[in-house]
């Protein structure tokens, strides 16, 4: 019987190792370009994922308070300043973790500005909106500059008013063609923060700027 046991567990011990190497050796087969798209696939999915529960809760406050968020462009604080939809939101007991409101495909300028998405104040404070699956409410920062790649493969995700999302290259023209202003500051500080980083881990740079649409935007 000892014998037997001890065959047993030898023959365990070998099936064991055997699954293991096959494991690895599958691992190990795989193309690093298609390890890499499909790391880039979940993390746009992740993304995609931040943006939709964000979009629940912007309905849930245009239903409770009966009018869309009245946040800034770009706030300057986005954990404090009263303006800012991160604020807003968290105010209203929404719920959302930080880590939410920053894309896991932001290159790290953006990141450590705490909040890489802007938000479409031309509807801020807004009743209702007669088209909202025609109305972005929330686009990924990396849109305002183009020394910034898009996050994502697909392009930039896009939260609409109804609640969805999409992967797109193009952008809104009221972001292109009617915020270039603020679109400028912006692109400055990300500049500014990117430069920084490259500079070593001494540099820092001002915050962003509260920013608000054109009023006609």
């Amino acid at each position: 019987m000892k014998r037997s046991a001890r065959k047993n567990r030898k023959w365990q011990l070998a099936f064991s190792l055997t699954e293991m190497m096959a494991v690895t050796a599958i691992v190990t087969s795989i193309p690093a370009a298609q390890y890499s798209r499909a790391k880039q696939k979940a993390t746009q999915l992740q993304c995609q994922q931040n943006l939709q529960q964000i979009g629940k809760s912007i309905v849930m406050y245009q239903m409770g308070e009966g009018k869309y968020p009245e946040a800034v462009f770009y706030p300057d604080r986005p954990f404090e300043d009263d303006k800012s939809i991160a604020k807003i939101l968290d105010d209203s007991g929404a719920g959302i973790p930080r880590e939410m409101w920053q894309c896991p495909a932001a290159p790290d300028a953006i990141r450590k500005l705490g909040l890489t998405f802007i938000y479409n104040d031309k509807f801020a404070g807004r009743r209702s909106l007669p088209r909202p699956e025609k109305a972005w409410l929330l686009i990924e920062l990396n849109c305002v500059s183009a020394k910034v790649p898009p996050p994502h493969p697909q392009g930039y995700n896009i939260l609409f008013a109804d609640g969805h999302v999409i992967a797109s290259k193009h952008l809104p023209p009221s972001i292109t063609a009617k915020q270039k202003a603020q679109i400028k500051d912006i692109r400055q500080r990300i500049e500014k923060q990117r430069l920084a980083s490259l500079s070593g881990p001494k540099a820092t740079s001002s915050p962003v700027p509260c920013l608000h649409a054109h009023p006609h935007g």
